[in-house]
């Protein structure tokens, strides 16, 4: 499951770079090419065949893996569009053959059909259904997606949808405050994060009408009103800015994430307990359509900060 969960992976990001203005997009067809060539690949391993590597690369698979060719074979669909892909991608790669936008649009139809009509031919599962999360290397995350979706099969769609919150709360802090930290806490923090619990305006203005000496009573401080207002509303500007700050500089889609903290819900902790609490407005109900936008949300936010772990070059002192 992990190597097709990879193969997804890649067909995703071969789609994102069919999107790019040429000739960003033109990458798009080797991305394509390389997706389908390790479903191929793994689609050997998995029959148990051995394909004769100096074959020509259709050859090779869609008849070397044909039942007539192999007892335990498939018959793999999509045999022309994948010819016109692996014919678009050697003559970009051997011969600087540029694609232009209408052949791009052909390899992103002619992998897409390829993948919709062999995943099932050969592994029994729809493509859509291959689940990224196997692909996530931070291991809470992935035991909270996991857990997610067996809860919205459940019928749990809040607690599925809360833990997606949780998630995504857990990948933020361990960026923000890993084993791997130096003095737990990166360059993305942006200073500490504020606590969960904050003095509401009220409490503030109480504290500030407090006595300053037991021996005193409580002469109110002059301004005491006017200063908690405007301490609150510093403190949530700055949270604010805080967090939308760490996700700038980490890559994550801003707009993304505000479609996914409006259909999450809110997380709180109370006393001493580790268990989460979720909050909701009335007539909350998430679709499924909403909850998979928000667990690919999630799996799309671990990679890249995957990706940019895996690029961080430690101080040389270390």
């Amino acid at each position: 499951m992990k190597n097709l969960a990879f193969i997804r992976l890649l067909y995703r990001q071969g789609m994102e770079q069919s999107l790019l203005p040429e000739p960003l997009s033109f990458t798009s067809v080797l991305t394509f090419h390389d997706a389908v060539e390790m479903f191929l690949i793994v689609t050997a391993e998995h029959l148990g065949a051995v394909v004769k590597d100096r074959d020509p690369f259709i050859k090779r698979f869609f008849e070397g893996l044909h039942p007539s060719n192999f007892a335990d074979g498939v018959e793999l669909q999509g045999q022309y569009g994948i010819k016109r892909l692996n014919d678009l991608r050697n003559g970009f790669k051997h011969t600087a053959g540029f694609p232009g936008p209408v052949a791009i649009t052909d390899a992103k139809a002619d992998t897409a059909h390829f993948f919709e009509e062999n995943t099932p031919r050969v592994f029994g599962l729809a493509f859509d259904d291959i689940d990224l999360a196997e692909v996530v290397q931070h291991d809470r995350t992935r035991a909270h997606l996991k857990t997610a979706a067996q809860l919205d099969s459940q019928g749990s769609r809040l607690e599925a949808m809360g833990t997606l919150a949780v998630a995504f709360e857990d990948l933020m802090d361990a960026q923000i405050h890993g084993e791997d930290v130096r003095r737990r806490l990166s360059v993305y923090g942006f200073g500490e994060r504020l606590p969960r619990h904050i003095l509401r305006t009220d409490e503030v203005r109480a504290i500030l009408r407090e006595p300053d000496h037991a021996s005193r009573r409580g002469v109110p401080a002059r301004g005491a009103d006017r200063l908690a207002d405007e301490y609150t509303q510093i403190r949530d500007v700055t949270r604010a800015l805080q967090e939308g700050m760490r996700l700038m500089v980490l890559g994550v889609d801003f707009h993304q994430y505000q479609r996914f903290t409006q259909l999450t819900p809110s997380v709180g902790y109370y006393g001493n307990s580790p268990e989460p609490r979720f909050s909701v407005e009335t007539g909350y109900a998430p679709n499924q359509e909403e909850f998979d936008f928000c667990r690919q949300f999630v799996i799309t936010v671990a990679l890249r900060l995957t990706e940019i772990n895996a690029r961080a070059v430690p101080p040389s002192w270390n």
